[in-house]
C-alpha cells in the first residue's frame, strides 16, 4: 500500500506516526508532499519521506490524506484532479471543508472516493478519536479501517461535524487543562511538579479506563469512590460550588465553530 500525505503538519505527521506505531504500514509506504519546506526533523528520523510535487506525491498512491490548512485545499486539489488514479481515497481532514467542496475541486475525477474526517491529535499515539462522513459505502469503509488502527473512529452525520470538532478536537486542550489543574494542586501539597503531573495523567488514564472498559456512566463510577461523610465527596462539592461542571460545558460549547 503506499499513502500520499499532502501537508506535512501537527495532524499529517499525527497520521502518519500513528500508522506506524499500529503496524498498518511501514515508513516507506507513506510520501509526504511538503513542497515549501523540508520534512520536519522529527518525520525525517522516523525513516518518512517527502517531495516538493504534491502531483508526484500522489503517484500511485491508493489513499491519499489532505492535511493542509483549509484555505488551500482548493488550490491544492484542482491540479491534482488529473492526477489521482479511479478508485483512489482521498481523505480530507481540513476543518471546514465539505464533501461538496471536495467534490467541486475534483469534479473531473468522478471515480475518486471522498471521505471527510474529523480527527484528533491523538491519532499518533493510536488514541485518538475521528468522525468519518463519505461520499460512498466503499469510500467510508477504506477510511475506517485505517482509521481503526489509530482508536476511535465512527461514521457521524456531516452536518454535526462541528460538534466533534468542539468535544473532541478542542477537548483534547481542556481535558489538558484539567491536567494542569490537577498537577498545580499537587504542586501545592508539596508533590514535585514533574511527579504531580505524571500521577494526575495517570489518574485521568485510570478513570477514562474505568467508564470505557466498563460502560458505566460516569456517575457511577463517581459513587464508587465516594463514601458518606468522605473526602472524596466534599472536594466534588467544592469543584460543583464553584461552578466546575457548568464550566467545562460552557467551555465546550464555547469551542464549537462559529457557523
Amino acid at each position: 500500500m503506499k499513502l500520499a500525505i499532502l501537508g506535512a503538519g501537527n495532524m499529517g505527521g499525527a497520521i502518519a506516526k500513528g500508522l506506524v506505531r499500529a503496524g498498518a504500514v511501514r515508513p516507506e509506504e507513506i510520501l509526504f508532499a511538503h513542497p515549501h519546506n523540508g520534512l520536519p526533523a522529527e518525520l525525517a528520523q522516523e525513516g518518512f519521506r517527502s517531495v516538493l510535487s504534491n502531483e508526484e506525491a500522489v503517484q500511485g498512491a491508493s489513499v491519499v490524506f489532505v492535511a493542509v490548512k483549509p484555505y488551500l485545499v482548493s488550490q491544492i486539489l484542482q491540479p491534482l484532479a488529473r492526477e489521482l488514479a479511479p478508485g483512489t481515497v482521498l481523505i480530507s481532514v481540513a476543518a471546514g471543508v465539505t464533501l461538496a467542496d471536495l467534490r467541486e475541486d475534483l469534479s473531473r475525477s468522478r471515480e475518486v472516493q471522498i471521505v471527510r474526517a474529523m480527527p484528533n491529535t491523538a491519532v499518533g499515539l493510536c488514541t485518538g478519536v475521528t468522525a468519518l462522513a463519505a461520499e460512498t459505502e466503499a469510500g467510508l469503509k477504506a477510511a475506517k479501517e485505517l482509521f481503526d488502527h489509530l482508536g476511535l473512529a465512527f461514521e457521524f452525520p456531516e452536518e454535526r461535524f462541528s460538534a466533534i470538532t468542539a468535544l473532541s478536537g478542542c477537548g483534547i486542550a481542556h481535558a489538558l487543562r484539567f491536567l494542569r489543574a490537577g498537577q498545580s494542586a499537587g504542586l501545592q501539597m508539596g508533590i514535585p511538579a514533574g511527579l504531580s503531573g505524571e500521577i494526575f495523567a495517570q489518574v485521568m488514564m485510570g478513570a477514562a479506563a474505568l467508564v470505557l472498559r466498563s460502560g458505566n456512566h460516569p456517575e457511577t463510577e463517581v459513587d464508587r469512590v465516594c463514601t458518606p461523610g468522605g473526602l472524596t465527596i466534599r472536594g466534588l462539592n467544592v469543584m460543583e460550588a464553584k461552578g466546575f461542571t457548568g464550566a467545562v460545558v460552557q467551555g465546550l460549547l464555547a469551542s464549537l465553530p462559529e457557523k
